[in-house]
């Protein structure tokens, strides 16, 4: 779209991508079929739904401090910089992502903020005080524990196993009146994507917004059918995954790509029933969702080519 201020020119030089954004911002990533375990990932409409709503809600990331934990190349704190944040510390695993990163910062000399680059895990992390915003896109797909995926796309079982971290230290990572925007890949029973019934003591007193980022949903019967696919040998351990979601969550399973914001912290927040929990769903833009055609509408394990 000529009016997106997140929209981007892609250029490539051998396995490196250079992104040019409407706006201004340069970042550089990865080809997506590079074989290689720490490929820094390529850009897809799915950062971009979440760079989007950054542009569209300034009052997100002025004078804020931001936190991106899964950073990889670091564009989502960068846009966030780009828009005006204080600063923002960058956390991975993968020691490439720093080098990316700095390269980033480098090229865009003229961000005023601050930028940390850290390689470290996120269990051990202690942020030296909480944040103002948190933006996450977290290793996400549902994986069954026969199939590696990789190292950027494998959240385990049921998708959340990353997930689980952020929650579990919250309150660490924000401050009362801090939010988060974070991209998921969920099954959804009845429309409620499961991350609510799993995390619901943690997410108690906060608005929890959601935005299905393709259409149609996929039904959970055709996600598992295509990793039978692509791991034929498999197709017993697949299809007991399969079961035991189904048995934790229910029948008639969906699965999406959402964008989740987590609104400020209320009085609410020690009740323990998911009561507590406001969920509101809001719809995306249909020129800017995945569709059928879309190589990443069936994700499986994150092997995009």
């Amino acid at each position: 779209m000529p009016d997106d201020p997140v929209s981007w020119t892609e250029h490539r030089d051998g396995d490196v991508l250079t992104y040019t954004f409407a706006n201004g911002l340069v970042a550089r990533a990865e080809v997506a079929g590079k074989d290689d375990a720490l490929r820094i990932l390529p850009l897809t409409p799915i950062q971009a739904a979440l760079l989007r709503r950054l542009a569209q809600q300034p009052t997100l990331t002025r004078a804020k401090r931001v936190f991106e934990p899964f950073a990889g190349s670091g564009v989502l704190g960068f846009m966030a910089l780009h828009l005006g944040a204080r600063s923002v510390d960058f956390l991975d695993v993968n020691p490439r992502a720093e080098v990316f990163q700095r390269w980033t910062a480098a090229a865009n000399g003229s961000l005023s903020g601050t930028v940390r680059s850290l390689t470290a895990d996120l269990r051990t992390y202690s942020p030296p005080e909480p944040y103002d915003l948190l933006l996450a896109n977290p290793p996400f797909l549902p994986t069954p524990d026969c199939v590696p995926g990789t190292l950027t796309s494998n959240g385990g079982p049921d998708g959340n196993r990353l997930l689980a971290l952020l929650m579990e230290r919250l309150d660490a990572f924000l401050t009362p009146q801090g939010e988060a925007l974070i991209l998921l890949y969920q099954p959804a029973r009845d429309g409620l994507p499961i991350f609510v019934q799993t995390f619901a003591e943690a997410l108690a007193g906060r608005v929890v917004e959601f935005t299905a980022l393709q259409r149609p949903l996929l039904s959970f019967a055709t996600y598992r059918a295509a990793y039978e696919r692509r791991y034929p040998a498999e197709q017993e351990r697949i299809r007991q995954w399969a079961a035991a979601l189904e048995a934790a969550h229910g029948p008639d399973l969906t699965v999406s790509y959402y964008l989740m914001r987590l609104g400020p912290r209320t009085a609410l927040r020690r009740a323990a029933s998911s009561k507590a929990v406001e969920v509101r769903f809001v719809d995306g833009s249909p020129e800017h969702l995945l569709t059928e055609n879309d190589v990443d509408y069936i994700p499986v394990d994150g092997r995009r080519r």
